[in-house]
């Protein structure tokens, strides 16, 4: 499981909560072209919000060179009126995280909350800020071919997330105040230790919580520095290619840029003095094309614990949303949604005997309901987990059948894809074209989401395509977020490029 956490401002920056009762929440659903925001704040702020992310997804694309081809589904976006409501997407949250992304499994969303008290940001929106970040992490992933280091993987998404939507414009590169008064504290690291693949998210164990914050903002001041030249950025993809080849972090660097790393420094705090932004001409977002649908209140009470049950929750707060669930569908017994909700709940926090019999009726009486489809396949297949020898066969193909029918109602849901892939595994040739073809699918259309790129490179693999296996996990050995991970599937591919077996490889990836 990956989660990609973000505080916009360090506790004690921000009002802490308050400790005052939650409003009743009114929820409305906001889908552009490629959006959908489920938001309890304000329609207008939901309005505005959905457009800025709309002209902020197509200067990701100008910036990565990245054409605006092919179907993808909706990102799916959470905006909370209130800062407090984060706690219940993570009651262990600190105070002052404003926004957190999750890819796991399950799915991948994002959470953000409306923030309308001062803070030392002024003018630069802090719930804009944690998106744009997160979302350039999603960005990356999907148009990832290369190994990218982990500084440059977060200096990228903090390059972004101060981009400001305008009328019919939208910067890039303004100042980010809360890094530029880290890096003014003059307690930075040496930018040795920055270039260093194994300082991810939480720093190696050695290094304390300034460090990792300075981590950010040196990541952050470097890649802003190498993108304002077109010459240095030019660099980068020579500088990037060596360190796919296992070039030292430090003398690729120097060599491929024609940059000391020790005077980066010293070139840095000047350059900080005279940072360059621009103003990128980009039509605005057309209001009229935003749809906006008011949930029923009785909906919009179990909404946000739906939403949590793609999150990959831990097994104490699951259990949790799953008891909230089952409490509003006794009382709501007639609520076929409501009942999806506590089914999917139970396949992951209870018995998949429990989800089974929740969701029997369902798919009996709305056999085109995509959600049920699913949810029975996925049944069948954590039965088929302890089930042995024909019975275990039998379980797996059943919950195949439920997968291509829940793939005829939605082709492009990805958790889907990725299941019926899996599902393939109890007939004889495996992997098959089918099976190839469901798990490509499934990457291509969730490429933040490493399970299902891990599952891609071994059924490739596996079928011979060695170099495809390496394009898939590559993208994933940089990712600072999950270091254990990430140096696992690095030893994939040096396994793949060594001619080992895909058993061999998928053995290595589980410990054996």
């Amino acid at each position: 499981m990956k989660k990609h956490i973000l505080a916009a401002l360090a506790a004690g920056t921000m009002m802490a909560s308050g400790g005052q009762a939650l409003a009743a929440d009114s929820w409305i659903k906001a889908q552009s072209d490629h959006f959908t925001l489920y938001s309890n704040a304000p329609e207008g702020k939901t309005r505005t919000y959905v457009k800025d992310l709309e002209q902020f997804r197509i200067l990701t694309l100008l910036l990565l060179g990245s054409a605006d081809t092919g179907a993808q589904p909706r990102f799916t976006l959470y905006l909370l009126n209130n800062q407090d409501q984060i706690k219940l997407v993570r009651p262990g949250f600190a105070n002052g995280v404003a926004g957190v992304y999750f890819g796991c499994g399950e799915g991948d969303s994002a959470y953000a909350s409306v923030q309308t008290r001062g803070d030392m940001l002024d003018d630069q929106d802090p719930s804009l800020i944690v998106l744009f970040h997160e979302y350039s992490h999603f960005v990356m992933f999907q148009h990832a071919r290369t190994y990218y280091p982990p500084w440059y993987v977060e200096g990228f998404a903090e390059y972004l997330s101060t981009a400001d939507p305008m009328k019919d414009k939208i910067s890039i590169g303004e100042n980010n105040k809360w890094r530029s008064w880290t890096l003014a504290e003059d307690r930075q690291i040496p930018y040795e230790r920055v270039l260093k693949p194994s300082f991810g998210f939480a720093g190696d164990k050695s290094n304390d919580a300034w460090e990792v914050e300075s981590f950010y903002a040196q990541s952050w001041l470097l890649t802003h520095y190498m993108l304002s030249d077109t010459s240095r950025a030019k660099a980068f993809n020579a500088y990037f290619a060596e360190l796919a080849k296992g070039g030292d972090p430090v003398k690729s660097f120097e060599a491929t840029t024609g940059i000391k790393v020790s005077s980066l420094h010293d070139t840095l705090a000047r350059y900080s003095q005279n940072m360059v932004y621009m103003n990128v001409p980009m039509p605005s977002y057309a209001d009229a094309n935003i749809a906006v649908t008011h949930i029923a209140p009785d909906a919009g009470a179990w909404l946000l614990d739906r939403s949590l049950l793609t999150t990959c929750m831990m097994p104490d707060q699951g259990k949790a949303v799953l008891g909230r669930l089952q409490a509003q569908a006794a009382a709501a017994p007639a609520d076929w949604d409501l009942k999806l909700a506590v089914a999917r709940a139970q396949l992951l926090y209870d018995k998949p005997e429990t989800a089974e019999a929740t969701v029997s009726p369902v798919v009996d009486a709305h056999p085109d309901s995509f959600e049920a489809n699913y949810l029975m396949g996925r049944v069948y297949m954590k039965e088929a987990e302890t089930a042995l020898d024909k019975d275990r066969t039998d379980l797996t193909d059943a919950a195949r059948g439920f997968f291509i029918a829940a793939y005829k109602l939605d082709k492009s849901n990805a958790a889907n894809l990725y299941y019926l892939a899996r599902s393939f595994q109890s007939k004889p040739g495996f992997p098959d074209t089918n099976a190839v073809n469901a798990a490509n699918a499934a990457h291509i259309l969730a490429p933040s989401i490493s399970e299902y790129a891990i599952f891609d490179a071994f059924v490739n693999l596996a079928v011979g395509k060695r170099d495809e296996a390496v394009a898939m996990l590559t993208p994933y050995t940089g990712d600072p977020h999950n270091r254990a991970q990430a140096e696992k599937l690095q030893k994939a591919v040096d396994a793949i490029k060594a001619g080992k077996t895909a058993n061999e490889v998928m053995r290595m990836m589980n410990g054996g």
